[in-house]
């Protein structure tokens, strides 16, 4: 996210917090401090909790980033904003079982901090003489240590138990995705999942109002437009999934030899040149790569001199979801595109943008092209 400041890192993810989180800082210093008559001491004690509160967030969301590391994803960033985190997680097609279970780590972690805190509270319980367990609750206002433990306590338990409703796209929605993905395709099921989702938002605005509570209409809208997010991005998934990624390449007739002077590499303007020999693929040359070598002496160096070794290919029939992804993963800004072994063009992330540009008008138009280009390979083969 944007304009967010870097509070640190943990297993090089980025942690960051939004800069509306110093709103909610202030507001709850007035309200434990002011508004209660509570003084500086009321500040303070409320502005620690709101940390503790955060810090559990921030573990929360570690839970998250953690097993999605686990099954090779990339995290981004987490960022704490006013009404929670967000872990900024690569956008894959899951197994339901990995989904599941990168779902459920968030709640899991706060599930255990709640174990972990119980026994406290418990004393805190005997110690206050509770005949009923729930009695201690009525001492989370108090300014004290035992105030402080059955915050963190209630905290935990509202964040595992809010975030497992099925409501995408909080944790038990995703959840509810995974499952219904055994039944049906992905973007049904996250239809399904967010429409559930945002009943559940309007309830949550509806009992904000009511109460007079202005974080649930907040959450509410956060819930509706974080869905439709979602959904947009699966229906873009679904369409670039049944493209091929031979019909946006640029096709060209040889690329350029491994022998011939880097210079030759800038005729047409700097960009990204796939190496060929005899019509395979022996590397790459990065636009970038050209620019740094081509100053003073290094005019005379070779394109096999200034070439990238380490290169993939694609086959015209790939999809294009299956090359956009290719090209997050290596960070790269162009791939080779080949058709039995043999070169035929270069796919590159300004290609990428023009496919966005024109998939969701002609989304139609593209699979009548699609059908059209397959026939002609077929008959091409024959």
């Amino acid at each position: 996210m944007r304009r967010t400041f870097k509070l640190g890192s943990a297993r090089g993810v980025s942690i960051r917090v939004h800069p509306t989180f110093g709103l909610l800082l202030i507001w709850v210093a007035y309200q434990w401090g002011v508004s209660s008559g509570a003084g500086l001491p009321g500040m303070v004690f409320g502005v620690l909790v709101l940390l503790a509160v955060f810090g559990c967030v921030l573990l929360h969301e570690l839970g998250h980033a953690a097993v999605a590391m686990h099954y090779g994803l990339k995290v981004r960033d987490i960022t704490l904003l006013p009404i929670g985190g967000v872990a900024r997680v690569e956008h894959m097609v899951l197994k339901p079982r990995a989904e599941i279970l990168i779902a459920l780590a968030g709640p899991l972690v706060n599930l255990i901090i709640t174990l972990v805190v119980t026994p406290a509270v418990l004393l805190v319980a005997a110690a206050r003489h509770s005949d009923h367990p729930l009695m201690i609750l009525l001492y989370a206002d108090e300014i004290s240590v035992a105030g402080f433990l059955l915050y963190i306590w209630i905290a935990n338990v509202l964040l595992a138990l809010f975030n497992l409703l099925p409501a995408f796209p909080m944790d038990g929605g995703r959840v509810l995705r995974a499952v219904i993905t055994r039944f049906t395709d992905r973007f049904t099921a996250t239809r399904i999942a967010v429409h559930i989702g945002q009943v559940f938002a309007v309830a949550l605005m509806i009992a904000g109002i009511v109460a007079g509570d202005v974080l649930l209409p907040l959450v509410g809208i956060f819930v509706i437009a974080a869905g439709f997010m979602e959904a947009r991005f699966v229906r873009m998934e679904s369409r670039l999934r049944k493209l091929l990624v031979g019909q946006f390449a640029l096709w060209e007739s040889g690329g350029i030899e491994p022998d011939v002077p880097l210079a030759f590499a800038v005729r047409d303007g700097p960009k990204d040149l796939v190496v060929t020999q005899a019509g395979t693929v022996i590397g790459m040359l990065w636009r970038q790569d050209v620019l740094r070598h081509l100053h003073g002496s290094h005019r005379e160096i070779i394109v096999r001199d200034v070439m990238d070794r380490r290169f993939a290919t694609v086959e015209v029939t790939d999809s294009v979801l299956d090359v956009r992804t290719l090209l997050l993963n290596s960070n790269r800004s162009a791939v080779a595109v080949v058709q039995d072994g043999q070169y035929r063009g270069i796919f590159t992330s300004d290609r990428l943008d023009h496919v966005y540009a024109h998939v969701s008008a002609h989304g139609s138009r593209w699979r009548r092209r699609a059908r059209a280009f397959v026939q002609r390979l077929r008959y091409s083969s024959q």
